[in-house]
C-alpha cells in the first residue's frame, strides 16, 4: 500500500509579507518527516527557497512560458505541466507530470491538447485531477482503465474536501494508486494532507505516531508563521470525539454518539477531561487525548516546547510572529 505523497501546498504563494526563505526551508522539511515524497511548487514559492536547495525533492508546476527559464536551468524532480500547456512539453528537459482536469466548462479542449503530447518519452507520470466520488472498486477499475489507455503511472490528486476529497484519496491508495497530491493546511478545493494522513492511520487501527504529532506540530506552526493562518487537523476531532482508531471508519462520515463496546475497552481511549486546568488545557492533556501513553506524551511535549522556542529564536523578534 505504499504509495508517493506530493504535497502542493506551496503552489500558494500568498505569503504574509515578512516571510522568511529560512521558515519556507524549514517547512519542506518538516514535509518530508511527515511523510511526503515530493514537493510541488510554483515559480513564486521557488524563488522563496534559500539557493543551493536540494532538487531532487522539489517538482515545479508550470503556469506559463516564462516558467521555462527555470524548468531548464534547475535539475527538478519533476515539472507539472496542465493540460492546455502541453504544447510547450517538448522544450522541457526534464521529466514531465502531464496533467489533466476530468472536469471543467473546457473539458474536451483540454482533453484533445492533452492526448496530443502525452505519448512524448518526457512524459513520466499522467495526473488526474477530480471530485473523483468513486469507491475503492471503481477507483481500481479507473486506473486500470487509465494504465491501458496511456501506459503511464498515474498521479490522483481530489478535489472539493467539503464533499469527499479524503474519502477519494484513501480510495486511491486501496485501489493502489502510484501516487497522491494533496495539500497541507486549510483548502477548500484539495484533499488535505493533514486529514488523509490521520484518517489513514485511523481507518487502519494505526495510533498516529509519537514521530506523526511531531512533523505535525512542526508543519502547522511553519505554516502558520508563512501563511498566517491556521491548518486544521483531523486530530482535533479525535481529541474531542475520544474515539479509538479501531472504531473510526471514515472522518468524512458523521462519527456515532456513543462508542462500542471495544472502543471503551481499548488501550488507546483516555478518559476525557473531568475539569477545565487552570490556565486553559495544558498540551499534556492534548497529547495524552492524541493516544499516546503518559510517558511518550511527556517526552513529546518536551520535544515540541524545544521546538517552538528554537522557531521564535530564530524568526519571532525580527518577524514579529
Amino acid at each position: 500500500m505504499k504509495v508517493s505523497i506530493i504535497d502542493n501546498s506551496l503552489c500558494d504563494s500568498s505569503f504574509v509579507s515578512d516571510v522568511k526563505p529560512e521558515a519556507i526551508k524549514a517547512y519542506t522539511d518538516a514535509l518530508h518527516e511527515f511523510g511526503v515524497s515530493y514537493i510541488e511548487m510554483t515559480t513564486d514559492s521557488f524563488i522563496m527557497i534559500p539557493p543551493a536547495s536540494d532538487m531532487s525533492k522539489i517538482i515545479l508546476r508550470m503556469t506559463s512560458v516564462r516558467d521555462l527559464l527555470y524548468i531548464n536551468s534547475f535539475d527538478f524532480a519533476y515539472v507539472v505541466v496542465p493540460a492546455h500547456l502541453t504544447d510547450l512539453i517538448p522544450k522541457i528537459e526534464r521529466p514531465v507530470i502531464s496533467e489533466l482536469c476530468l472536469h471543467g466548462s473546457d473539458y474536451m479542449r483540454a482533453t484533445e491538447m492533452f492526448e496530443k503530447n502525452f505519448e512524448l518519452d518526457k512524459v513520466s507520470m499522467i495526473r488526474f485531477v477530480d471530485d473523483f466520488r468513486k469507491s475503492p472498486q471503481e477507483m481500481a477499475r479507473m486506473l486500470a482503465e487509465y494504465r491501458r489507455k496511456y501506459y503511464r503511472p498515474i498521479d490522483i490528486c481530489p478535489t472539493n474536501k467539503y464533499t469527499n476529497a479524503v474519502s477519494e484519496a484513501i480510495a486511491a491508495v486501496i485501489a493502489k494508486s502510484d501516487s497522491l497530491t494533496m495539500r497541507f493546511g486549510d483548502y477548500e478545493q484539495y484533499a488535505e494532507l493533514q486529514d488523509y494522513t490521520v484518517s489513514l492511520a485511523t481507518l487502519f487501527g494505526v495510533a498516529p505516531s509519537p514521530q506523526m504529532i511531531m512533523a505535525l506540530y512542526k508543519c502547522g506552526c511553519l505554516y502558520a508563521m508563512i501563511y498566517g493562518r491556521q491548518a486544521k487537523s483531523t486530530l482535533d476531532d479525535l481529541r474531542s470525539s475520544q474515539i479509538s482508531p479501531h472504531y473510526v471508519t471514515n472522518v468524512d462520515k458523521p462519527k456515532p454518539f456513543l462508542p462500542s463496546e471495544r472502543t471503551k475497552t481499548s488501550s488507546y481511549v483516555t478518559p476525557p477531561e473531568t475539569k477545565e486546568k487552570e490556565g486553559g488545557e495544558l498540551l499534556y492533556s492534548k497529547l495524552r487525548s492524541m493516544m499516546l501513553d503518559a510517558d511518550s506524551a511527556e517526552e513529546l511535549e518536551q520535544e515540541i516546547e524545544q521546538f517552538c522556542t528554537q522557531l521564535y529564536n530564530k524568526y519571532g523578534d525580527k518577524s514579529g510572529h
